[in-house]
Parts: C-alpha cells; structure tokens; sequence
C-alpha cells in the first residue's frame, strides 16, 4: 500500500469514527440515564468503564468535522 492509500484510508477510518462515536455515545448516554444513578442490569462497572475508556479513546481519535 503506498503512502498515499495509507493515508487516505486512515482519513475514511477517522471520518467514520465520527458515525460510531455519535451513536455510541448517544446509547450509553441513555442506558447510563435510564439506570438513574444506580446499576446497569447486565454490566459490571468494569464494563461501563472499559465502554468510557472507549468513546473517550474514539473522541481523541475521530477527524473534526469540517464546516
């Protein structure tokens, strides 16, 4: 793969991390608001970090969207 595949298809990853990111977040967001503060049935609170770790790994990553 030449240099300049390399960086278009890391551009594509980055741009569709914004997709992922939003929908991702969005879902969490409501299964952490439906739980009220309390557990999330079928997570552990090592779960719910490693999905933090995540969407916060995803927002450092993903390429601003532009315009």
């Amino acid at each position: 793969m030449t240099e300049d595949n390399k960086q278009k298809f890391t551009s594509k990853v980055r741009r569709g991390l914004n997709y992922v990111h939003a929908q991702a977040r969005s879902q969490f967001d409501s299964l952490r608001n439906s739980a009220a503060g309390g557990r999330v049935p079928g997570y552990t609170a090592g779960d719910l970090a490693d999905i933090e770790a995540a969407l916060v790994w995803i927002e450092q990553n993903k390429e601003a969207k532009q315009g």
